[in-house]
């Protein structure tokens, strides 16, 4: 009697798994389904010949004289006409069309089922793309797929209006400080990243050393039942209020009654980034956050030190010590130069110019500008020969050579044109007749090389 009960047991459950895997096809199915696409009218009279096509391939699957005939691997046609496909994939997707002939080749019935194919929507990863400007972009990826909608969860409760697969986050909802997720779904199936926060980046509040300084809560906490907690993640300070007290290990840093952490004066190793944390009288934490500062020593006042070479050319430093921390500019007649290093170098044109330069060293909490210096003055000294030189540029001095040239050529010409004048006067005396004992020509000659001579 036991193993009838048995066999009657295995019957059903065989019975029971036929039923499952040949459930009728829907219009979506998911790659991998078992189904059977079903005859408007089943028809088993087994005289009847039933043949199926696919529009989107050269499938052909039919009852043709009794005999069953496919040339697809994976397709069936059922006693009853149906279509059965025993494993579904993206490929299969389309218009199956289905016609039915009597014994006689008479057509007694047709139709055409449609279905859409799917893979399973693979689980997202969401990425994160921060801007300097506090915003971030979180990305869904799912690699390439395209046949997917995108839904996005801040603390797991969906954004309405947003479907793609990037979410433009600003600076206030990154600093919320809240899981975000996104979803991948298709008709058939969906798939959820894992949650994740986006870390925010902290607008550092640049300080001059020794200003006093409070740095607040983003959420100010003035019950005093609250215990808050102030570090340093640069050093090992520590400052708190527990159990109503304030304490605090670093002198000059103390807690306000609203939970701020006050600075009487900062100084430079104070830079850095302070975390706090925010805890309820049950030990529950209500809040949480972190700000940043950078401390600057005042700019000192920079010398402008000249260095002058034999071509001409100089070279303006501009000396601030050994600081790091500052940004030099460049000025030429109190206007602002493009050159942004510390030595600015000069043509042997731009010295004969003469023009006052300086220069300014600055950080994002002080500057300060040197006294204005010329090049010219200094060369003078060190007697390079450029510049001015006897109170005459160096500009002028061909123009004064020739000038002085010319003056020369001139005066030669001029003591030429004597000579020539002395030498005509002289060929006319001499044959003049003349009543003296000495010969004219000779005293006009003697006038004449006494001429020469002066």
């Amino acid at each position: 009697m036991s193993c009838q009960y048995n066999l009657l047991f295995l019957f059903l459950c065989g019975f029971a798994a036929l039923s499952v895997s040949t459930e009728t096809c829907g219009s979506d199915l998911l790659e991998g389904t078992s189904c059977i696409m079903k005859l408007k009218n089943p028809n088993n009279d087994q005289s009847n010949n039933i043949k199926w096509t696919h529009t989107s391939s050269i499938a052909v699957i039919e009852r043709k004289n009794k005999k069953k005939k496919t040339n697809t691997p994976g397709l069936t046609i059922e006693d009853d006409g149906s279509l059965k496909f025993q494993s579904v994939s993206v490929k299969d997707t389309g218009v199956y069309k289905y016609t039915v002939f009597s014994f006689d080749g008479t057509e007694t019935d047709n139709g055409q089922v449609e279905i859409k194919v799917y893979e399973k929507a693979p689980k997202p990863t969401v990425k994160i793309d921060c801007a300097a400007d506090g915003n971030a972009t979180l990305i869904c990826d799912t690699g390439n797929r395209k046949d997917l909608t995108f839904s996005w969860y801040k603390d797991d409760k969906p954004i309405q209006n947003e479907k793609n697969t990037k979410l433009l986050l600003s600076s206030t909802q990154v600093e919320e400080n809240k899981p975000y997720s996104c979803e991948a779904s298709n008709p058939v199936s969906k798939e959820k990243s894992e949650s994740i926060t986006v870390p925010f980046l902290t607008k550092t509040k640049d300080l001059l050393v020794g200003t006093t300084y409070i740095m607040k809560l983003k959420n100010p906490s003035n019950d005093q039942s609250n215990n808050i907690k102030w570090t340093h993640t640069s050093s090992a300070a520590v400052i708190e209020r527990k159990n109503y007290t304030n304490n605090s290990n670093t002198p000059g840093l103390t807690i306000e009654d609203d939970g701020s952490l006050k600075f009487q004066s900062v100084s430079v190793k104070d830079t850095g980034v302070y975390k706090y944390t925010v805890l309820s009288s049950d030990g529950t934490e209500t809040d949480n956050g972190q700000e940043e500062i950078k401390v600057y020593e005042k700019a000192p006042k920079p010398t402008v030190k000249i260095d002058c070479a034999a071509d001409g050319n100089a070279t303006l430093i501009c000396d601030t010590g050994n600081r790091k921390d500052l940004t030099l500019s460049w000025y030429e007649d109190d206007k602002l130069m493009t050159e942004k290093n510390n030595k600015l170098l000069l043509s042997s044109t731009q010295v004969e110019w003469n023009k006052p330069y300086s220069c300014e060293a600055s950080n994002p909490v002080s500057k300060e500008k040197s006294i204005t210096v010329s090049c010219q003055g200094q060369n003078q000294k060190k007697g390079l020969g450029i510049g001015r030189f006897f109170g005459i540029n160096a500009s002028d001095w061909t123009m004064l050579g020739i000038i002085v040239g010319g003056g020369a050529l001139l005066l030669l010409l001029i003591c030429v044109l004597i000579i020539c004048a002395c030498r005509s006067s002289h060929r006319r005396k001499k044959h003049k007749p003349g009543t003296g004992t000495e010969r004219p020509d000779k005293a006009d000659h003697k006038q004449c090389l006494r001429g020469e001579t002066d």
